[in-house]
């Protein structure tokens, strides 16, 4: 596998990015073994999907999702339904398959952005503390 971040954990620029860099469905397992919020979608995504407290909660958590994307250059698509059900979805778009770039988003999502979650939601998603 070719890397696609640095050292730090930086995404690189995806017009860098070949398909010698898209993750395999074991790779992709191993990565999300520790990331419990995340679940692989259609084989060439993974998302996280969560309940708000409220719609304003849901916005806070996507702009500071918004900061993080535009910081790495590197873009999630986001869903916002119900006023407050959000789901974020993250693939490279040019190779349309998960590259070292999506799990490094996906790791600095769940280390920078708080969420304030819906209590009854948290209940019965206890991986979300």
């Amino acid at each position: 596998m070719a890397e696609a971040c640095t050292p730090g954990g930086k995404c690189v620029p995806c017009e860098s990015l070949d398909k010698s860099h898209i993750l395999s469905k074991e790779q992709i397992e191993t990565e999300l073994n520790s990331m419990k919020m995340w679940k692989i979608k259609d084989a060439n995504k993974i998302s996280r999907s969560y309940t708000a407290r409220n719609f304003q909660c849901a916005m806070d958590s996507l702009v500071n999702i918004g900061k993080i994307a535009e910081r790495e250059n590197h873009h999630p698509d986001v869903h916002l339904t119900s006023y407050r059900n959000v789901e974020i979805v993250l693939f490279t778009h040019s190779l349309d398959g998960i590259s070292p770039n999506d799990i490094a988003l996906a790791k600095m999502i769940d280390d920078e952005v708080e969420v304030e979650y819906s209590p009854k939601w948290l209940k019965s998603h206890p991986e979300a503390n």
